[in-house]
């Protein structure tokens, strides 16, 4: 062996040993050991998930074909990509904090008999995976739960358990946009012509929306504007009729009949447009600039969102 690798080999050990030392002197003394799953397996396996809580069930599918999830309804719709984010790798093993040192042969003093929330996870092939949600523990912090098959108890983080229970209270039904819970600070609507801006603006002492006319500025009566900031911040969509929108004017889109920017406080401004109504009459289509899905919007809906163009407050 000559000099030059007897050399490299010295200093990768010496490297190699100083950095275990110091990842070890860093950690806590007497760290727990990791922490064991409930169930393992990879989520992009899932191809069925059932929630059922409170009464209601929410099931939600995949594709064979593709890797968007629908929300099982009639008509089923896609899930909207942004709330639904990483939901599968979440149930595809869930982590837990404690395993219970003996086996309760009373669930009901659990919440787990009858279960506060039962979930089923399907792989495919069709392996199912189904475990129970019970009661939070005395601090509140956790929650026991328990796989459906096996006698052992576990305790889960309550926030991961409230997390699951959201896909039955709040599925995420597909939407135009999120506004991420930032404040609306500017909207500008424009309808068949017709425009008109809406700014926000600290007045006495407290924010106000007002008509925005050049230099001119018209108070919108606070009352009228709150349930509209409610309506702007949630544009619940009936389908996505296409995930590749190819020809934006054979729906009307281009150019739109309705237009409208929405600024959000911080920075960032979100445009979409309103088209032609669908055959059925029920709805419009619409699209969002840099979105390349094609959106049915209820008609309900469009027509509120021009009206701040039509008919001014």
């Amino acid at each position: 062996m000559n000099l030059r690798l007897s050399i490299l080999l010295v200093s990768v050990l010496v490297i190699g040993t100083l950095g275990w030392y110091f990842i070890n002197a860093t950690q806590p003394p007497n760290r727990p050991p990791d922490q064991p799953w409930m169930y393992r397996i990879d989520d992009s396996v899932i191809v069925h998930i059932a929630v059922t809580n409170d009464g209601k069930r929410v099931d939600y599918d995949r594709k064979p074909e593709d890797s968007i999830w629908y929300i099982q309804e009639e008509p089923e719709v896609p899930v909207y990509d942004d709330k639904w984010g990483g939901t599968p790798l979440l149930l595809s093993g869930p982590r837990v904090n404690r395993v219970l040192p003996s086996t309760a042969d009373d669930q009901t003093d659990y919440g787990l008999e009858p279960p506060a929330t039962i979930v089923s996870v399907t792989q495919r092939g069709g392996q199912t995976f189904k475990f129970h949600l019970g009661a939070n523990t005395p601090d509140g912090v956790n929650q026991y739960a328990r796989l459906v098959g096996t006698p052992t108890l576990f305790t889960v983080p309550s926030v991961w358990g409230d997390v699951i229970n959201g896909l039955v209270s709040e599925p995420p039904y597909p939407r135009l946009y999120d506004l991420e819970d930032k404040p609306l600070v500017y909207v500008e609507v424009a309808n068949d012509g017709e425009a008109v801006s809406y700014g926000r603006r600290y007045r006495d002492a407290a924010f106000r929306w007002f008509i925005l006319e050049g230099e001119e500025e018209t108070l919108v009566p606070a009352g009228q504007w709150e349930g509209l900031s409610a309506f702007l911040a949630y544009p619940r969509a009936y389908d996505v009729l296409s995930q590749n929108l190819e020809d934006p004017a054979a729906y009307g889109l281009e150019p739109p009949v309705t237009s409208a920017k929405i600024g959000r406080e911080g920075g960032g401004t979100i445009e979409f447009y309103m088209g032609d109504m669908t055959p059925d009459g029920n709805n419009r289509y619409s699209r969002v600039v840099g979105d390349d899905r094609l959106y049915a919007i209820p008609n309900e809906w469009a027509e509120q969102l021009a009206a701040l163009a039509t008919g001014p407050l």
